[in-house]
């Protein structure tokens, strides 16, 4: 199942697996955005670090997913001053808004080419949400002090979104859009650079942490560490069965039209910006650099992907793009993303600073995950005022743990469903 980020990806990266037993001062498993910007960072520092992924680099979330470069976190602002309090809401923000543009640093010191542009639109599918939005957006002008984002009326949104099914919402030019494997390859490249060891198709089966160090496995080597990373997001399985039940994997999935004529595009996004709507199971689509539609929508908790992924997601595609019904879809792909109760990001420290895990973006990791790096990184070298700020976010466990946690997910993401539709 080949996506089209990667029949579009310009770096080619091939590393070897692990084979024998290595020592590194930090082992990183995981590598997508987290695993290879905590890999740079580290690495820069002049750390021996070694990485390990489990399959291809960026094969996970970080390689197949929407490409939003967002600020704040998967939560609005109104719902984290009312769960943790005003002051803590800001701190978080500011954490947001400083990976949004650390991602675009990212991008311009390393010479990363992964078609970065800027704004995202937030459509609502109901009128009754607008009001919402107008608050909101007013409430970002006033006490963030954020004047990048406006309200966009009825007209005005369906005039952008080239579609009869939305209403007003928000518009926010300080957010972007990129192609996310380029992006992530790109970081890939700059942490080899850097003399970061990396390995793929070296599946980490399980670690041990002694006194001294930690001892990392895979089916045809080892590393014994300093310390060890966990970047797996949803993938973690039951490598640390203290974290498990605090995350949920949840299967997301994207589809690529065949290249579309200019009066198509002119039409559906005459602005060239991204769309995330206000949708429980949200629909999220923007236009490639070849002027494809990228369009991300459906979910489910099943072990793998679907094998029948087009679908899934040209059903809510052509709700809203009636006329496109029975377009050429040339690619359709899944991947796998971790999801928390209150879809805040989870930080974690484990066996006396041994273990550091970052972990449930919950859909909105292209900036904070590759900040998250950085994080991780100052973390270890005596700066972690960032990550304990971020791990102080109480995460708690699905009900029933993790046995239970997806069919009671399943039930709720049901319940929300319905909502949508009504």
């Amino acid at each position: 199942m080949q996506s089209y980020y990667q029949a579009s990806q310009n770096i080619e990266i091939s590393q070897p697996k692990l084979s024998g037993g290595i020592e590194a001062d930090v082992c990183i498993i995981g590598g997508g955005y987290t695993g290879l910007s905590s890999a740079l960072y580290l690495a820069k520092e002049g750390l021996n670090v070694v990485l390990l992924e489990a399959n291809k680099l960026a094969s996970g979330a970080s390689g197949v997913n929407g490409g939003q470069v967002s600020g704040g976190m998967r939560r609005d602002q109104f719902y984290i001053e009312k769960a943790l309090g005003k002051e803590y809401a800001r701190a978080l923000w500011n954490i947001g808004e400083k990976a949004k543009y650390h991602a675009r640093d990212l991008m311009d010191e390393y010479q990363i080419q992964c078609d970065y542009k800027k704004g995202i639109a937030h459509p609502n599918h109901k009128q009754k949400f607008c009001e919402d939005s107008r608050r909101y957006v007013e409430h970002l002008n006033q006490n963030y002090d954020y004047h990048d984002i406006e309200y966009i009326d009825d007209n005005e949104m369906k005039e952008v979104t080239g579609s009869e099914t939305y209403f007003g919402g928000s518009y926010d030019k300080g957010e972007a859009h990129c192609h996310p494997l380029n992006y992530a390859l790109g970081i890939a490249k700059a942490a080899l650079l850097a003399n970061a060891k990396i390995y793929e198709n070296s599946a980490v089966t399980s670690y041990k942490v002694t006194n001294d160090d930690v001892k990392v496995k895979t089916e045809y080597g080892s590393v014994k560490a300093k310390r060890v990373v966990l970047a797996c997001n949803g993938y973690l399985e039951n490598l640390e069965k203290r974290l498990t039940s605090k995350i949920l994997p949840m299967n997301n999935y994207i589809v690529a039209t065949k290249p579309l004529d200019d009066k198509t595009v002119e039409k559906i996004n005459p602005r060239d910006i991204a769309f995330a709507d206000s949708r429980f199971v949200i629909n999220y689509f923007r236009l490639s650099a070849d002027k494809r539609l990228l369009f991300g929508g459906g979910e489910n908790y099943s072990q793998n992907l679907s094998t029948n992924i087009a679908p899934i997601v040209t059903k809510p595609m052509e709700k809203i793009y009636p006329f496109l019904k029975g377009i050429q879809i040339d690619y359709a792909w899944g991947g796998k993303l971790a999801i928390t109760m209150n879809r805040l990001p989870f930080f974690k420290i484990l066996h006396q600073d041994k273990i550091i895990s970052a972990q449930g973006y919950s859909g909105q990791g292209v900036a904070l995950a590759s900040f998250s790096g950085k994080l991780i990184a100052d973390k270890i070298n005596g700066n972690g005022e960032i990550f304990d700020t971020l791990a102080k976010i109480p995460i708690y466990s699905f009900p029933g743990g993790k046995l239970f946690r997806s069919p009671s997910m399943k039930l709720g993401m049901l319940y929300y469903s319905l909502l949508d539709c009504l």
